[in-house]
């Protein structure tokens, strides 16, 4: 039987994060169940996160200033900011190398298919081993097997994401979101180009179900050979074209851990929607999640009452409910609602947007109240009205 201090379940980008940082005082083994740590995903985020870690700096391929948001007849408003699109090689593999030097033990290939407790620690049965630590951190996400048979997940819903690497002609713009095609329930794209003379390009459909009933890989498609856009793309298959496939679920666990394991990344709620905005929340917490779990660790204090009362706060209660409301919007939006929102973007200061896209709106500030009578001078506007709804849902809970 293995023994260690720690066992992360979870070989994504939210556990190298968590073996890194924890790997500086404590024994570390990492189970991923893929052969191989996965690379489907790409990120951007907000440039603090980059700053807040400048161990990873030499990771951001590139940096923007701007984003825009278009409707599907082409009204575009163009949110300014600072926007870090990260290189997805190299971010994992300088995690991959850190854990290497501080000797955590990668298991790649490893399922986690069963726990067990005691007083002295948590037992983890992966394959077959059998793997003895003081504490489990569990970054499987929503999908995780603890997560479920525990039942203390609230799922709202999905966004579920298709995409790939792009050859692109010149340079283009970074496009936030997209509803290039008009439509009942829209589909959103997204463009963002490197610094590689690439792009990643990717569609985004808001779901109730993880498995929608439309083919969303053949509109992308569409979008990347037939479209206005193919003129700025180079959309040929071949075998060194990355491809992306992402379910985010959007929802809540009611506790963040259990006596023993504790939840991070998708699981733990940092990301509560969108696919490029989850990075940003990790990076900003992971290091102080981290130094509350040795401390807990070098107390002996592993008890749920204990880890809730280390767990930092990864986002206000009141941005969550903001995330969660806006996406059951999504789900029943049509283009034109859509559409609406990307007029009402243009009017709005480039910081409150930003603020409600990567979920740090400070709903206590003088802002609220302009959106608070947003809400009631245009009643059909989406922003401020969501902002109520926020409000009313947190104080009635």
């Amino acid at each position: 039987m293995l023994s260690t201090d720690v066992v992360i379940a979870g070989g994504g980008v939210s556990g190298l994060l968590m073996a890194s940082a924890l790997s500086s005082k404590c024994s570390v083994v990492l189970l991923e169940q893929q052969d191989c740590l996965p690379r489907n995903k790409y990120w951007l985020t907000e440039e603090i996160a980059a700053r807040e870690n400048p161990q990873l700096g030499t990771c951001v391929d590139r940096k923007y200033d701007f984003l825009d948001f278009v409707a599907y007849d082409g009204l575009t408003a163009t949110v300014k900011g600072d926007y870090s699109l990260w290189d997805t090689d190299k971010l994992l593999g300088q995690l991959e190398q850190d854990l290497k030097s501080a000797g955590v033990k990668v298991l790649t290939g490893h399922t986690l298919y069963s726990y067990s407790q005691d007083r002295n620690g948590v037992v983890v049965r992966a394959n077959s081993e059998e793997i003895r630590a003081r504490l489990l951190v569990d970054c499987m996400g929503f999908g995780s097997p603890i997560v479920g048979a525990k039942g203390i997940a609230k799922i709202r819903g999905y966004y579920v994401l298709q995409g790939c690497e792009v050859g692109v002609r010149g340079d283009i713009r970074p496009i936030g979101l997209d509803n290039v095609a008009i439509n009942k329930q829209p589909a959103f794209f997204e463009l963002f180009p490197t610094s590689r003379g690439t792009a990643h390009a990717a569609i985004i459909l808001p779901s109730r179900q993880y498995k929608p009933d439309r083919s969303i890989k053949s509109e992308l498609m569409f979008i990347l050979r037939k479209s206005h856009y193919s003129e700025q793309i180079c959309c040929e298959q071949s075998p060194s074209q990355k491809s992306y496939f992402g379910i985010v679920p959007v929802g809540h666990l009611r506790t963040p851990a259990l006596d023993r394991v504790v939840f991070f990344g998708e699981a733990g709620q940092v990301n509560p929607a969108a696919s490029a905005t989850g990075l940003t929340r990790m990076l900003l917490v992971y290091q102080q999640l981290a130094e509350s779990i040795k401390r807990c660790i070098e107390r002996d204090e592993l008890q749920q009452k204990d880890l809730l009362h280390s767990i930092p706060d990864y986002m206000s209660k009141m941005n969550r409910l903001f995330q969660e409301i806006l996406f059951e919007s999504l789900l029943s939006f049509d283009s034109d609602d859509f559409r609406a929102l990307v007029l009402e973007l243009q009017t709005y200061p480039d910081e409150i947007v930003n603020d409600l896209i990567f979920a740090k709106f400070r709903f206590r500030s003088s802002k609220t109240l302009r959106l608070a009578a947003d809400a009631i001078l245009k009643p059909r506007g989406v922003l401020g009205r969501h902002v109520l709804k926020s409000l009313s849902r947190f104080f009635k809970s």
